[in-house]
């Protein structure tokens, strides 16, 4: 078996297979009104084979003498630099992996922020918002907002592909629970529990009132986290994808809850959530109160509509939940396109572009989550009937 340090496998279990990739960063808070700073990502990969029918395979590239068991993680990094914009192909594809991992180094952190998404439900860009000297917002691109890789499944089989082969594939994530793993770290309200003052009749929220006043309690560096996987249509192995395609859906899993809870003696304090029960907005806004400054009208105006376009957002969001663990649903007729498999001679492949940030507009975006590592586990697998 090749090194393990340099590729990243596919795990082939039973009837299915399993791709798995480990992804740790540590987050430097400061909220999404200012930057903020990880550490270079990891990819932790395995590989486990047994006997089966028909197995995922996988390529960067998405060429068809590519796939394979494996990718070489070079080629990721690669991938990830080419994906921000800043080098051309030929200038990432000319320097030797030492030179690639120096680069990827530089650039491999990042800023807090949000996704903007067309009507489609597609990732447009991302923006972070900014505070300027003179107390009024805008949404910027952030310096390194996000990280974001392309990889690209087909199927092949024991015996190879033959005129009379068919296959016909779902896609779920596996393991969801294990997909975000994060760092406990220690926060306290810098002034108070407000949150004591909410109306008895708000059930959704009414954890809140359990943070100890003025007193550290625990919070998870994961729940404020999102990864999401655009999934594109499936073509013919021996066709390219040109890049004028659009995603037919983007997913976006959060960490954590979409309302507060609790994990033990950890505190979820949900996910985008509105200003009156948002944790972070409130520690923001002690730090910085011209946000709330009546005499910006036109500033107001915009935070208060930027909040809503994250709390809609944030309501379509997914938790990590096995529910939710189908990203792709295999056609009931595969006489035409899309399908991931083979059918009537042709093998398809379907290309997945990978997103990961920390979400700005997260309650869980506080102080009390800087430096504390997190770690993506991705586990893709094809073949599971329901």
């Amino acid at each position: 078996m090749r090194g393990v340090s340099k590729k990243m496998f596919i795990s082939i279990l039973t009837s299915v297979i399993v791709f798995v990739t480990m992804v740790a960063t540590t987050f430097a808070w400061v909220g999404i009104f200012t930057y903020a700073n990880t550490e270079t990502f990891n990819f932790n990969l395995k590989v486990t084979e047994l006997d089966v029918n028909y197995y995922l395979t996988i390529s960067a590239s998405g060429e068809k003498n590519t796939f394979s068991d494996s990718v070489d993680l070079n080629d990721i990094r690669k991938n990830i630099l080419k994906n921000n914009g800043k080098w051309t192909d030929d200038y990432i594809d000319s320097l030797d992996e030492n030179l690639i991992t120096s680069l990827y180094s530089r650039y491999s952190f990042l800023n807090p922020s949000t996704p903007v998404l067309n009507n489609k439900g597609n990732i447009e860009s991302f923006k972070s918002i900014n505070y300027d000297n003179t107390g009024f917002f805008q949404y910027v691109e952030p310096k390194n907002g996000f990280l974001s890789f392309d990889l690209y499944l087909s199927v092949d089989t024991k015996e190879g592909i033959q005129p009379e082969t068919e296959v016909n594939s779902n896609i779920f994530i596996t393991d969801l629970t294990n997909t975000l793993n994060g760092t406990i770290g220690k926060q306290h309200l810098t002034n108070g529990n407000n949150f004591n003052e909410l109306p008895s009749f708000i059930d959704d929220y009414s954890i809140l009132k359990n943070i100890p006043d003025y007193n550290y309690f625990n919070v998870n560096s994961a729940n404020a986290t999102r990864f999401a996987l655009s999934m594109y249509e499936p073509i013919d192995i021996n066709e390219s994808y040109d890049g004028s395609e659009e995603p037919l859906k983007t997913i976006i899993y959060q960490g954590g809850t979409k309302l507060p809870s609790m994990d033990g003696d950890v505190f979820n304090l949900g996910g985008n959530l509105p200003e009156d029960y948002n944790t972070a907005l409130q520690e923001l806004l002690i730090i910085r109160p011209r946000y709330k400054d009546p005499l910006l009208s036109s500033d107001k105006v915009f935070y208060d509509e930027a909040l809503e376009k994250a709390i809609e957002q944030g309501n379509n969001e997914l938790e990590l939940l096995e529910e939710n663990s189908k990203i792709w649903d295999k056609p009931n007729n595969i006489d035409s396109f899309p399908y991931l498999g083979v059918h009537n001679g042709v093998q398809t492949k379907m290309k997945i572009k990978v997103f990961f940030w920390f979400e700005g507009w997260d309650a869980d975006c506080l102080k009390g989550i800087n430096e504390k590592t997190v770690t993506l586990n991705l586990t893709f697998t094809a073949g599971i009937e329901e």
